[in-house]
């Protein structure tokens, strides 16, 4: 009888923790993957993996110093993600990492250059662990003024924040 007791105790128990398992498989897609604030009016957008994703994606293939050769990266644009916001009268955008690294981006870049929040590299996504959810990429190899250090010093990985001022 004790032993009846512990087994069903233990299928409880998976039962209890596949489904935790599933639930928060169901609803990592609803989790904020990127946080989007205009500092000027205090408007705020929070954005799920699965609306970036539902976003219109592009693809750009280009070198940088952080990777092997020609890469080609997938995600939304960022004038397109930033244009959630007002963007009217944002000249610069601060972008952080998960780690609370920042850099600022003139606005322009953006608007200039088909710059992306990539989410995958050669059809793989990031994750946490490699420069995931969302690594910012130029199109360096298709614009020569790009290949420059003070771009190459844009390319911010493990994105998670965008601050428009």
């Amino acid at each position: 009888m004790n032993s009846l007791l512990t087994v069903g105790k233990q299928f409880v128990s998976g039962v209890f923790v596949l489904t935790v398992l599933l639930a928060s498989a169901a609803s990592a897609g609803n989790e904020v993957y990127l946080s989007l604030t205009n500092v000027s009016d205090g408007a705020v957008v929070e954005l799920t993996e699965d609306e970036l994703l539902a976003m219109e994606q592009f693809t750009v293939e280009t070198e940088n110093e952080f990777v092997d050769g020609l890469a080609e990266f997938t995600g939304p644009l960022a004038r397109d993600v930033v244009a959630l916001l007002n963007t009217a009268e944002i000249e610069t955008l601060t972008l952080t990492a998960v780690n609370d690294y920042a850099v600022e981006v003139p606005m322009s870049d953006i608007l200039e250059y088909d710059v992306i929040f990539a989410m995958a590299q050669n059809g793989m996504r990031f994750s946490i662990r490699d420069k995931g959810p969302i690594w910012v990429i130029y199109p360096m190899s298709d614009n020569v003024e790009l290949q420059d250090r003070v771009y190459n010093d844009r390319l911010i990985w493990q994105l998670v924040k965008v601050d428009a001022l």
